[in-house]
């Protein structure tokens, strides 16, 4: 798997099919890890909150901050994909193409993120690192654009129990992701809290 395997995805099949899988996978697998991200949003954000979305796809966290009623102060959500930055755009402008205020989308690398400056209360990147050849390196390396007392939730594909690895295979190389290794996850620094679900298939990482 490499980088230009996931753009090649979102390429040809576009945004719009990951809506309909992610709704899906988080019904089947991952529903607890969802139900506990949604605890954190609402431990970490307040309404003067800095969030900084990394891969955030069609927005499905700012969705998530809308539908958990959370006001907040600035949300900027980064993406690779120019097809989930147009179908986030149709989702939350209104009119059409003008975001709401405080929101902010960008194209940009999660492995090369430009430092301007900013720094944020809470990052939060879901199902990204199940994408990267090195995800401690991006923990690692993202959390220099927290600001003091900053939050990092991570949620992503981990290596389940062996009895479930097998039928879990086919679907990560479908969607071009590879289960992040708990010898992975122990390089993480500031680790909060980890928990895994479904067997280990999935895994949320409260840093700090």
């Amino acid at each position: 798997m490499t980088r230009t395997d996931v753009q090649r995805l979102y390429t040809v099949l576009g945004g719009r099919w990951w809506d309909v899988f992610r709704a899906q996978w988080e019904l089947f697998w991952a529903r607890n890890a969802v139900r506990d991200l949604d605890s954190l949003l609402r431990r970490y954000v307040t309404p003067a909150a800095r969030i900084l979305d990394v891969v955030f796809g069609t927005g499905a966290n700012l969705a998530r901050l809308r539908r958990l009623v959370l006001p907040f102060g600035r949300y900027t959500g980064v993406d690779f994909s120019p097809s989930m930055l147009a179908l986030a755009r149709k989702r939350f402008g209104d009119p059409p193409g003008a975001l709401p205020v405080g929101v902010t989308f960008r194209q940009g690398d999660a492995t090369a993120l430009a430092d301007t400056g900013e720094r944020y209360d809470l990052i939060v990147s879901t199902y990204l690192l199940d994408h990267l050849s090195e995800p401690a390196a991006f923990v690692n390396g993202v959390q220099r654009f927290l600001a003091p007392g900053g939050s990092l939730l991570v949620l992503f594909y981990s290596r389940p129990r062996w009895f479930v690895r097998f039928w879990m295979s086919p679907v990560g190389r479908i969607v071009r992701a590879a289960p992040v290794a708990e010898r992975e996850v122990a390089k993480f620094e500031n680790v909060r809290a980890k928990k895994s679900y479904a067997a280990g298939v999935v895994t949320l990482v409260d840093i700090g």
